[in-house]
């Protein structure tokens, strides 16, 4: 499909990201590819403010979230831009957008993709890595988990706990060898369990989760009314 006049708006609705047009699409090995651009014309100059002049394309490949058993490859066309003004330092700069970041190599919405895998499935990071055809997976979902972690109210409402002791990494001997997991097991207003990873810590002891929750607010101990060891059968029923 190729519609570069202006982009495909039926396309463009389908990919889903708001100031995005689709120019054309492809599948290419079993792989959704995808060239875009972004809608904006005109750009001010991040160094005075100027209004910049266009000056060439350049084009930046990503990886985004999959098209249901397709990996998808984004060539963004991005526009370079060019600041008029003489005295500035600035000379050329590429345009932005939410999509990804300046020299990503996954799309955000690939990112979150991956990371809520990893909070409500049963899965790993190398076979999300295969869903997406990436390379390289962890160090950008290592970060947004770290940005989640760190929100305000995370643990609000955790009222059932799971605690599940976990071999982490193969081998017979090595401190990090051994995890304790953290699973709300809360079920929602629907009935269903929740299945939300909280957190993994070192050990797999009573000390370790015992350590886990001294650290936790009071108002978080309060809440929880039940725990389970080894819950993964329940977290793996989903529906309950």
């Amino acid at each position: 499909m190729d519609c570069r006049d202006g982009g495909c708006s039926t396309a463009a609705v389908l990919f889903g990201v708001s100031g995005i047009a689709v120019l054309a699409a492809a599948e290419v090995g079993g792989e959704l590819h995808l060239l875009v651009e972004t809608a904006e014309r005109v750009g001010g100059c991040r160094g005075c403010g100027v209004v910049a002049v266009a000056h060439r394309r350049r084009e930046h490949l990503l990886r985004d979230a999959p098209f249901g058993h397709r990996p998808v490859v984004l060539m963004w066309r991005k526009r370079v831009f060019r600041c008029a003004e003489a005295a500035c330092p600035v000379t050329t700069f590429s345009e932005e957008h939410p999509l990804a970041a300046g020299r990503a190599a996954l799309t955000a919405r690939a990112i979150t993709w991956a990371t809520d895998a990893l909070t409500c499935d049963d899965t790993t990071v190398s076979a999300l890595a295969r869903r997406l055809g990436a390379h390289t997976l962890w160090r950008a979902v290592r970060v947004e988990a770290a940005h989640r972690a760190a929100r305000p109210g995370r643990l609000h409402g955790v009222v059932a706990l799971g605690v599940d002791e976990h071999v982490w990494r193969p081998g017979r001997y090595g401190a990090d060898r051994d995890v304790t997991v953290m699973v709300d097991l809360t079920r929602g207003a629907d009935g269903r369990l929740r299945s939300r990873l909280l957190d993994v810590v070192p050990g797999r002891s009573g000390t370790a989760s015992k350590t886990w929750l001294d650290t936790q607010t009071p108002q978080f101990r309060v809440g929880v009314k039940h725990a389970a060891l080894d819950p993964k059968p329940l977290c793996s029923s989903r529906g309950g």
